[in-house]
């Protein structure tokens, strides 16, 4: 393969779009010679605001808990495939297409090979995340992202448990899982990072607002431990203090970190090093990508035993604590058992083992390979 044109909902080139994911998917490929097309399906602004604040708008006074809005619209679907129809005429050397979510892809508008690549369905998402069954307007939705992955040669999940769902919903040869993928900036220095450890009281957490229960919980279990723990300090990147309820001393809020930015990226990486620990105890999914950058960065986790880390860790872990229940009081114990441990420095090694393989080097390697495939 020479010639790849990818697409993303937003510019690829940016670090902050998407999880990171477009960046260093687009940036490995073009490491390793492949011409890169980028192609940004960034809904347009002005149009996603008259639609949500119009149709939207009246849509959630009808229907409370709707995740119907502009992105999810038979408009913007038919907008987008407009953008994809134009993108295929412009880049016609282009050896195949990639998608970088389920909601697209070239389906009916070309022979070339085409892959997607993105976290879970929106199907997905209301039989796990929501527990109910979706509305008229979000099943029609549903019915245009069944269509473009039935359409498309080859569909990845970064996880494994949705990979088997999507299997037996789509088809079990196109659907692939191909092992998960740190978005780290930078390799650790062991050495460093041990030294930084070892001095550090600082605990870690990563997420944003959507994560806001088990930054509230960790919280109080910080106001548990700073008694018998004096040393210990709370960092919580991606939550703003105005999102949570009572800022006790020795807890600070960063908000989001745009790793775009030197001073902010800099930050970022600066916790990570010195975090003791990292904890995210956020029931059902507790910031996968950003555990396991954490555990690049030889950082001991305490996570809850949610399906997606249980699969693809094992039902017990040696790098960490598994924290059965999202309570103040349990979250406070799973801390106090990494820091009374024997050998803390032994789990800092094993969490890092624990995924050293999930480099985007290799990852991008067995996406070529099963583009290649489909190019025979």
């Amino acid at each position: 393969m020479k010639e790849i044109t990818v697409f993303a909902s937003g510019d690829s080139s940016q670090i902050k779009t998407w999880s990171h994911i477009p960046y260093f998917f687009t940036t490995s490929l073009t490491h390793k010679g492949i011409k890169v097309n980028r192609v940004s399906l960034k809904p347009n602004r002005l149009m996603r605001a008259a639609f949500d604040f119009s149709f939207t708008f009246l849509l959630r006074k009808l229907l409370k808990n709707t995740t119907y809005d502009y992105f999810r619209s038979g408009l913007h679907f038919a907008i987008v495939r407009h953008q994809i129809k134009k993108a295929i005429r412009q880049f016609p050397d282009s050896d195949a297409f990639a998608f970088l979510t389920f909601s697209f892809s070239t389906a009916g508008l070309s022979q070339k090979p085409s892959i997607q690549l993105c976290d879970w369905t929106y199907d997905y998402y209301f039989k796990y995340f929501k527990n109910r069954k979706p509305d008229f307007f979000e099943k029609q939705s549903i019915k245009r992202e069944d269509k473009q992955i039935q359409g498309t040669d080859c569909v990845i999940s970064l996880f494994p448990r949705v990979a088997e769902y999507m299997k037996a919903r789509y088809g079990s040869e196109k659907v692939h899982y191909l092992g998960n993928v740190i978005n780290a900036l930078f390799e650790p220095g062991k050495e460093e990072i041990f030294h930084l450890k070892r001095n550090s009281g600082k605990l870690l957490f990563v997420g944003s607002k959507k994560y806001i229960e088990g930054a509230e919980a960790l919280i109080k279990a910080f106001e548990l431990l700073k008694p018998a723990y004096s040393e210990l300090s709370l960092h919580l990147i991606g939550i703003d203090e105005s999102d949570i309820k009572h800022q006790p001393a020795h807890v600070f809020c960063y908000g989001y970190l745009d790793k775009a930015l030197e001073e902010e990226k800099e930050r970022y990486y600066d916790l990570l090093k010195e975090a003791r620990i990292f904890i995210n105890t956020t029931p059902k999914w507790a910031a996968f990508s950003a555990s396991i950058e954490a555990m690049y960065y030889y950082t001991p986790v305490v996570v809850p035993p949610y399906e997606e880390f249980k699969t693809t860790f094992g039902a017990t872990i040696d790098f960490g604590v598994y924290c059965e229940d999202n309570t103040p009081q349990l979250i406070a114990q799973s801390i106090k058992d990494i820091l009374n441990h024997r050998n803390y420095e032994a789990l800092c090694n094993q969490a890092h083992e624990s995924v050293k393989a999930y480099t985007w080097d290799a990852y991008t390697d067995k996406i070529i390979e099963k583009i290649e495939h489909l190019l025979t």
